[in-house]
């Protein structure tokens, strides 16, 4: 078993309202508890496990391998993972993980190593946390055991043990600039420009592994190879391409016959949308069965459409491995709403496809006239294809003379934001329109003709849409009716005194919530022991339900779809939007935010039902008018 020499004990944070958890040890048959017993012992005398009385608790569950009768323990963590902090999770992405692999470096070594997350030793305060109940009478053990290394099953493992790895082989890196390593957690591939380069590279790396304390997989090692299989993929001369087991994992999924499993379908899919000219289109009619409302009902355009993409599974061809030091070109088209595009880079005389992408519009770009759903498209997929250039020069081939119509003035054809969006996305150094070309996205690469465009998108454009001319985005002077107001107001009402707090607010997001209990009403009247308000998003989010917890207030939300159970507030609203109204109507001031102190005053000072005022109610006499005041 190997031990991280380099790497001190991790410590492990709970959350700060955390408390221990106990779940009782589910029952075991006795052929399981017979299979797992030799790994538990084994796992003993290394060490690795110990006795322990703990206040925590995790059941262990015996799981048998594929393909055999055997089984492994494997520790049911979850109860542990909700009290335990998050980490920023920076284990890479297999998406874009081979990007920085130069395609000319085509020697590869493929390491795993073994028990990696055994190699880093877990600090004594935080063991208890992972205790689990074992019962062996033979062996004469009975209680608990928990883990002296960290723990498999656990959340922040991975993330953990990459970032120690990734630290301990750092000055390997700087040492043999002539090979390059990928790591994925306790995965590493090692590529060389020539045989010689990876074997030198495999054998520095294996004494450096060795050194650190690591130890590698002598089974699932591929050693200096033309041609290696890496998380799913097969790489061999500078391409890429899926592995026949991926293939299989997708083809065998059964017909769905719920929404989780559709989404299932189409996660595992999606993995493998790189390979899948217009994956979007296909997916298309299965969207919408991703909803879980109503009965789920499987129609045969959903079963040709899932057919579809597992015909187009198996004909993927192999896409060649992006070179970052060298400039991309995109080919971008769009059919009935769904961007659809071919990331290429040439090859000698050739165009070699790197990716197939896809991505379905927003519902307000597919509404557009063609030209404009085209630019929606150019900007999705540049955004998408960043993941694999990595910032490299792009030059972008679509049907439609886009640029210039990127380049116009940003409220001539759509909102300013938008506009805005797009050019700051599309109108840079490292992007470059190429004159439009015949595209097939479907096709491995689209042939370049030098036929006219069809038509002008320009003139097109100004035919078929367009901001009004008299509209701008500057208030017109003189106006009569303000019909849209930006910003809120939150209304606080003490329902005994009926003493009333308005607070006009920008935003209308919990942190105002709790920023006005934080500094008004708390200072100035203390902590209120009942909060009642209406199911708005701001009243249940955490930062509002998490601050009332804190502060100790029984925060109850009224009836949802019910307005009479906040009748007392409703009434309030009314009344100060009906005063608003009067006292605007008489000052001619249209500044309701200037108003409302005085709209205020006289609620306050409007007599109830018992004749009393809610400014009297609360300081048990009227307002001082008319009182001589010092000011300084």
């Amino acid at each position: 078993m190997g031990l991280a020499k380099q790497v001190p004990p991790q410590v492990i944070q709970l959350k700060a309202s955390a408390a221990p958890v106990s779940v009782r040890q589910y029952p075991l048959s006795k052929e399981a508890r017979e299979e797992i017993r030799p790994h538990v012992q084994r796992l003993i005398q290394q060490g690795i496990l110990v006795p322990v009385q703990s206040p925590w608790n995790t059941p262990l569950l015996p799981v048998k391998k594929p393909g055999t009768n055997d089984y492994r323990p494997v520790q049911d963590l979850r109860e542990v993972n909700k009290r335990v902090q998050d980490i920023h999770p920076t284990v890479p992405n297999p998406y874009n993980l081979l990007c920085a692999l130069p395609p000319q470096r085509s020697w590869y070594t493929v390491l795993d190593l073994k028990d990696a997350f055994f190699c880093l030793r877990l600090h004594p305060t935080s063991q208890p946390l992972f205790a689990f109940e074992w019962r062996d009478p033979g062996a004469g053990r009975t209680g608990q055991l928990t883990w002296t290394r960290l723990p498999q099953g656990f959340k922040n493992s991975p993330t953990i043990f990459d970032e120690a790895l990734h630290r301990d082989l750092a000055n390997f890196r700087i040492q043999h600039p002539q090979v390059t390593l990928l790591q994925y957690v306790d995965d590493l591939l090692l590529a060389g420009a020539t045989k010689q380069d990876c074997l030198e590279g495999t054998k520095a790396l294996l004494l450096e592994l060795s050194d650190l304390g690591y130890r590698a997989s002598a089974k699932k090692a591929q050693i200096c190879r033309r041609e290696i299989t890496y998380l799913g993929y097969s790489l061999r001369g500078g391409q890429r391409w899926l592995t026949e087991a991926r293939k299989r994992t997708v083809v065998q999924i059964p017909a769905p016959t719920t929404a989780k499993q559709v989404r299932e379908f189409l996660g595992t899919a999606g993995f493998c949308r790189l390979w899948i000219p217009g994956f979007a289109t296909l997916a298309a009619p299965l969207y919408p069965l991703t909803k879980e409302k109503g009965e789920f009902s499987w129609a045969p355009e959903h079963q040709k459409a899932f057919d579809a993409i597992k015909k187009a599974l198996l004909s993927a061809p192999a896409l060649a491995l992006p070179d970052v030091t060298k400039p991309f070109t995109l080919y971008v088209d769009e059919r009935k709403g769904v961007a659809r595009g071919v990331l290429t880079q040439t090859l000698r005389p050739w165009r070699r496809p790197v990716a197939y992408l896809s991505k379905k519009l927003d519902p307000v770009a597919s509404g557009w006239p063609i030209c404009l759903k085209a630019i929606a498209a150019v900007a999705i997929l540049v955004k998408d294809a960043d993941k694999l250039t990595l910032g490299q020069n792009i030059t972008v081939i679509a049907p439609h003379a886009l640029e210039n119509i990127v380049r116009q003035p940003p409220d001539r054809w759509m909102t300013n934001a938008r506009m805005t969006h797009y050019q700051s996305l599309l109108l840079t150094e490292r992007v470059t329109f190429a004159p439009p070309a015949a595209l097939n996205p479907a096709t491995l690469l689209p042939e370049e003709t030098d036929e006219p465009v069809t038509h002008d998108c320009h003139q097109l454009l100004i035919e078929e849409t367009g901001v009004r001319k008299d509209l701008t985005d500057i208030p017109l002077t003189g106006e009569v009716l303000t019909w849209f107001t930006d910003g809120s107001s939150y209304v606080v009402e003490d329902t005994f005194s009926g003493w009333v707090e308005a607070y006009p607010t920008k935003k209308e997001t919990s942190t105002v919530v709790a920023k006005k209990i934080l500094e008004e009403i708390f200072p100035r009247f203390g902590i209120p022991k009942v909060i009642g308000s209406d199911n708005g998003p701001a009243f249940v989010a955490q930062v509002s339900q998490g601050l009332a917890k804190i502060l100790g207030i029984d925060w109850k939300l009224h009836c949802a779809y019910r307005p009479q159970s906040s009748g007392q507030v409703k009434r309030m609203n009314r009344t100060i939007k009906e005063t608003l109204t009067k006292l605007t109507t008489e000052t001619g001031i249209n500044d309701w935010i200037a108003l409302l102190p005085f709209v205020l005053f006289r609620v306050r000072n409007t007599p109830g039902q018992f004749g009393l005022t809610p400014y009297k109610l609360l300081y048990g006499g009227p307002p001082p008018v008319g009182r001589n005041c010092l000011c300084t």
